[in-house]
């Protein structure tokens, strides 16, 4: 997956102003949906070509989910949405070129849902491969991570997703697994595989863009070693759950597995030398039935909001909004729901004023559109929320909350709902169970939002609910890339520790001493 933060977005003037450079427009593209039972595609690559992908990849979740032992997993509200390019130019338009040139899919979660992206032509020249590699690699990614906390080893997470993207149905009703991914077998010929202890201990943050192929390509190979024949599955859930705990990756895996680093790096030596590795079949699930995806045209005007939206929740590529938003004023292919994107971006700069009258420019008729009335949700709070408390409108908080228990009524599936009733009911100053009730909906909707779950932490802290904030801030660890947060986070887990713990108590005091004595030299300087 690929770790990035949400840039902040320029002014409309500044959008027009870009869009005169842009190379590609979007806008020009002619985009369709296609819709399967658990997927919705948009596309501008052949439509039928993506109706066989969909076919596929509801085969593949359906296997994906009885191999995880899943197959009980909670049924989602949405659909997942994946965005599927026909070539690169286009796929640079969505992500931009520098991350074109470095990937041919992502995922990410949001608190207003995950999505998939993915280059249906793949990269240039040598290096360009099956479209539904990328989609089983990308969607391995949302089945492993969705509405849980776990995290896993950077180079698992790659490595199992590149392992079960080679998954194929060579007859009706079986599956084939274990095949050599062809590009990360070219990685590990060209670069030679990463040292298993640098594999073990990668992060996507300590590792250059690029080091990174050779992640995919050695995770992938260790991954293949663990599954298919080192025996260790059982045992590969407590390395896990040491590795959540902050263990040594490498000594928790001498540990948890009961073998020598010697011995696998001998053998993860070996299987490069060698180059043969097992594949398994199997039975597509009994009860699984094939789909008839759907499949329709959008309009230029829905296309053109679709993309827009993209645009603005991913943040990959902002600039192509410029380009967007000139297209559809030249062309007459405004719609409501593109000026409530185009709300959202103002809105997320912190130009409300500009975001307000592109609101009310929304035809009465048209407001009662979903993405109008979340972005007009989003306004209120976020102009309250920047407003001295002392000076904000309580009448237009309760008109917010009013709207933000309308969203949570009508889509109770979607964190930031929930997470925005959280916010105006605390500025509403209701107590702090009731507000807490909302923000722990939005944190099992969406525990892997920093902002989320750094504010669930912090009200538990508060309330001295020593298990529960344990549960939250161990993992929260594993989201934060700021030292100054990760710090503060490891130091309130030791301070709840020591409440329980008399014998610890002396040692964590003297920490939080000398780092306020620390503070206060700091003041005085």
């Amino acid at each position: 997956m690929f770790h990035r933060t949400l840039a902040l977005l320029v002014i409309f003037s500044s959008f027009v102003l870009s869009a005169c450079s842009a190379q590609h427009n979007l806008g020009e593209e002619t985009w369709y949906q296609v819709d399967s039972t658990n997927f919705r595609i948009v596309t501008n690559g052949d439509p039928e070509a993506v109706e066989t992908l969909a076919r596929d990849l509801e085969r593949y979740r359906a296997v994906a989910l009885k191999l995880l032992g899943t197959e009980g997993a909670r049924q989602e509200q949405h659909k997942l949405t994946i965005y599927a390019t026909a070539d690169r130019q286009t796929y640079a338009g969505l992500v931009g070129p520098e991350l074109a040139e470095m990937t041919n899919g992502l995922f990410d979660t949001t608190a207003q849902g995950s999505y998939a992206l993915v280059n249906l032509d793949g990269r240039t020249g040598e290096r360009q491969l099956q479209a539904r590699e990328f989609l089983f690699h990308e969607y391995t990614h949302f089945l492993s991570y969705n509405r849980n906390t776990t995290h896993y080893p950077y180079w698992y997470s790659e490595g199992f997703a590149e392992f079960m993207s080679t998954m194929t149905f060579p007859t009706p009703g079986r599956y084939k697994l274990g095949a050599v991914p062809e590009e990360r077998a070219m990685t590990l010929i060209y670069t030679s595989p990463m040292p298993l202890e640098e594999l073990l201990r990668a992060t996507v943050i300590n590792t250059p863009d690029e080091e990174k192929p050779r992640v995919y390509a050695s995770g992938w190979m260790l991954a293949h070693w663990l599954i298919m024949e080192s025996g260790k599955v059982d045992q590969f859930r407590d390395y896990v759950r040491a590795y959540n705990n902050g263990a040594d990756p490498v000594e928790s895996l001498t540990s948890t597995f009961g073998v020598k680093l010697e011995d696998v790096q001998e053998r993860y030596a070996q299987l490069f030398q060698e180059g043969e590795f097992e594949m398994v079949s199997g039975i597509v699930p009994k009860e699984f039935r094939e789909v008839s995806p759907g499949v329709q045209q959008l309009s230029p005007q829905r296309a053109i909001a679709e993309v827009g939206h993209f645009l603005v929740l991913s943040g990959y590529n902002l600039g192509g909004l410029g380009s967007l938003l000139q297209y559809a004023h030249a062309n007459g292919l405004m719609s409501a729901e593109l000026i409530s994107v185009q709300a959202d971006a103002e809105t997320r700069m912190g130009n409300y004023e500009a975001a307000e009258e592109l609101l009310a420019s929304v035809p009465l008729q048209d407001r009662s559109q979903f993405r109008y009335q979340n972005v007009d949700a989003w306004l209120g709070l976020t102009r309250q929320a920047n407003t001295p408390g002392a000076e904000r409108d309580r009448e237009e908080l309760k008109k917010v909350r009013d709207k933000f228990v309308y969203l949570v009524n009508n889509d109770e599936d979607t964190a930031s709902h929930w997470y925005g009733l959280a916010m105006s009911m605390q500025m509403l100053d209701y107590p702090q169970e009731k507000y807490m009730e909302m923000l722990e909906q939005a944190y099992l909707r969406a525990p892997r939002q920093v902002h989320i779950a750094q504010w669930l932490a912090q009200e538990l802290y508060n309330k001295r609910d020593a298990e529960y904030f344990a549960r939250v801030a161990q993992p929260l660890l594993m989201e934060l890339d700021d030292e100054e947060q990760h710090q503060q986070i490891k130091l309130m887990l030791a301070e709840m520790k020591a409440e329980q713990e008399p014998g610890v108590k002396a040692r964590v005091n003297k920490t939080l001493a000398s780092k306020e004595r620390s503070g206060n030299e700091n003041n005085e300087g």
